[in-house]
């Protein structure tokens, strides 16, 4: 056991010192000027308006989970309540259900991206002079539809879950959901909460790296096209307070 620490412990330690050798290799080569940008780049990819590409791809993925939601939707209520074969966790309707949820929900974060963009987009500074104003107000107007749409489905995809689940109803109301969760919680069996606790680690591990990786990102951004420290200090905040939770609940409950 103690090799197998000390083992991890010299990885650890020779993991740091080749990032810090990388890091300080990439601050000394675009501090040296070695790599420059074209002033000329343009990040802004467009066709006929200006970030048109940008939203017409999220348009279409979001269209697309819509009709997965819809389609979701229709063929859970189309399958019979099947009971469970003895190797079965969940029946074939279970598992369109939880699908169904799942896309759900993806559903409703593309579209709330696509609405926040849209309106950054469309009250920003200057935008109300701009020629693309015509473009920008039914980009936001669309966006606000699907939004509302993306919230109908994951009401209905919930409505089904709770009558298919009527002794583990969920509430999604703003208001209740704090406490919705922990009746749910507490309704569960041992097996389904410890799908729960490594369900919720594993996401909290991957979403630590992809928070370090995003202010890693915002900081490369800098390099190349200027300095912005509005996105690495919201993200490195979320990580003070995703931080902050889990070692709060861990002292609560140790």
């Amino acid at each position: 056991m103690n090799k197998t620490k000390q083992r991890i412990n010299i990885r650890g330690i020779i993991m740091l010192a080749v990032s810090m050798l990388i890091g300080g290799a990439v601050g000394l080569v675009f501090a040296s000027g070695i790599i420059t940008i074209p002033e000329d780049v343009n990040l802004k990819p467009a066709v006929f308006y200006e970030y048109d590409v940008l939203f017409g791809f999220v348009a279409l993925l979001t269209l697309l989970l819509t009709v997965l939601t819809v389609m979701g939707l229709v063929r859970t209520r189309r399958l019979p309540d099947e009971a469970k074969q003895d190797s079965e966790i969940e029946n074939p309707k279970e598992r369109a259900l939880g699908r169904a949820m799942q896309i759900s929900l993806y559903n409703m974060i593309v579209s709330l991206m696509w609405t926040l963009m849209s309106v950054a987009h469309a009250l920003g500074p200057g935008s109300r002079d701009s020629a693309d104003a015509p473009f920008m107000l039914t980009n936001m107007i669309v966006s606000l539809g699907f939004m509302l749409l993306s919230i109908l489905l994951l009401h209905r995809v919930v409505a089904l879950y709770n009558k298919h689940y009527p002794d583990r109803q969920m509430n999604i109301s703003p208001g209740n959901s704090k406490n919705s969760q922990r009746e749910l919680f507490a309704k569960m069996d041992e097996g389904e909460r410890w799908v729960v606790y490594r369900s919720a680690y594993s996401s909290f591990t991957v979403t630590t790296i992809a928070l370090i990786i995003g202010m890693t990102f915002f900081a490369v951004y800098s390099l190349f096209f200027g300095f912005a420290p509005a996105p690495i200090m919201v993200l490195a905040l979320i990580l003070i307070l995703q931080q902050s939770v889990y070692y709060r609940e861990v002292r609560k409950y140790s």
